[in-house]
């Protein structure tokens, strides 16, 4: 129902990593978008028209970032587009995750005249539906509500109750799908908690990626991740190993230090943007992004981005102990 794409646009609407989306008709006509640049859409018609046979998931690497598309029935064409330095993987994984949200939902074809890139289309889409509904001949037989059922509430849990080294490979939980779908409280709560970074490191749980591995994805210190992962195990969002009761430690061994990822460029500082020089030469491999945004007094996010933008040029992550 357009209620139920209209919950899931909003998704996209309040991400962070979202410059715009549109929801285009098979023939490549955008008919809602949000933000989305007009100088894109020839380039996205242009790939649809050619893939259209056989379109699945696909992606197009632009100048202003990475464009998704993916086709939400026979009807409907998702494309988003990301910011330039966010990972492909992570793209892919925030797409799947609103068309999962719109799984069963039924959306009529688009009406056969339209205002282009109108937001006010979702009320056109659901004023067909409404239409479409009306002159059904269908009946049935009105049963009585069933009983509501109760949800079992899971015991109070803490995250100090669980054991995340950059070791540890996190599994998916049973509340991992509640946790990510947008209208359940357990999404706000972490959303409130963590912002769109929960959501983020949610996304590349799959059951092989290592605590380390995660944290060098999303260029972030381990200590982070492992607070967000010890916090979603006492949701039942993942699994990780829990402390046992015989007096096991919960926290890292300290035995090395604290255990950090630090960023170190090999390549030609020549092939790096003038306004990311400053912060990639001081990538020795002995700071870590935190360190160069305390040295240079800049954001720490400006870091970051440096750091996802230049990563092709021989930027990589190491590990030492600090």
């Amino acid at each position: 129902m357009p209620g139920d794409l209209e919950r899931a646009l909003s998704k996209l609407r309040f991400d962070d990593q979202v410059i715009g989306y549109s929801l285009m008709t098979k023939a490549g006509r955008p008919f809602v978008s949000f933000s989305f640049p007009d100088d894109l859409f020839p380039r996205v018609k242009e790939s649809i028209s050619l893939y259209k046979a056989d379109l699945r998931l696909m992606t197009i690497d632009t100048d202003k970032g990475l464009v998704v598309l993916s086709p939400v029935d026979n009807n409907w064409i998702l494309t988003v587009l990301y910011v330039p330095e966010l990972q492909l993987g992570l793209a892919i994984a925030k797409t799947k995750n609103v068309l999962r949200q719109l799984e069963g939902a039924e959306l009529p074809p688009p009406p056969e005249d339209f205002e282009d890139s109108a937001e006010e289309n979702l009320q056109v889409l659901e004023r067909v539906a409404i239409q479409a509904a009306s002159t059904s001949t269908v009946t049935s037989t009105v049963a009585p509500p069933a009983a509501p059922v109760e949800e079992a509430v899971p015991a109070e849990k803490s995250p100090e109750d669980f054991v995340v080294t950059p070791s540890t490979v996190p599994k998916k939980g049973p509340q991992y799908s509640l946790a990510l779908s947008l209208d359940s409280p357990l999404y706000n709560d972490m959303r409130e908690r963590y912002r769109n970074f929960g959501f983020d490191v949610l996304m590349l749980v799959d059951g092989t990626m290592t605590a380390g591995q995660i944290a060098e994805a999303m260029f972030q210190p381990n200590d982070r991740i492992i607070e967000l992962l010890k916090w979603a195990a006492s949701k039942d969002i993942v699994e990780v190993p829990e402390a046992e009761a015989a007096g096991q430690a919960v926290s890292e061994p300290t035995a090395i230090g604290r255990f950090v990822k630090c960023p170190k460029f090999e390549g030609d500082i020549s092939k790096v943007r003038a306004e990311d020089r400053q912060i990639i030469s001081m990538c020795d491999g002995t700071r870590t992004p935190e360190e160069i945004a305390e040295a240079l007094g800049i954001p720490h996010a400006k870091v970051v981005q440096a750091l996802g933008r230049n990563r092709r040029y021989g930027l990589k992550m190491i590990g030492r102990a600090k």
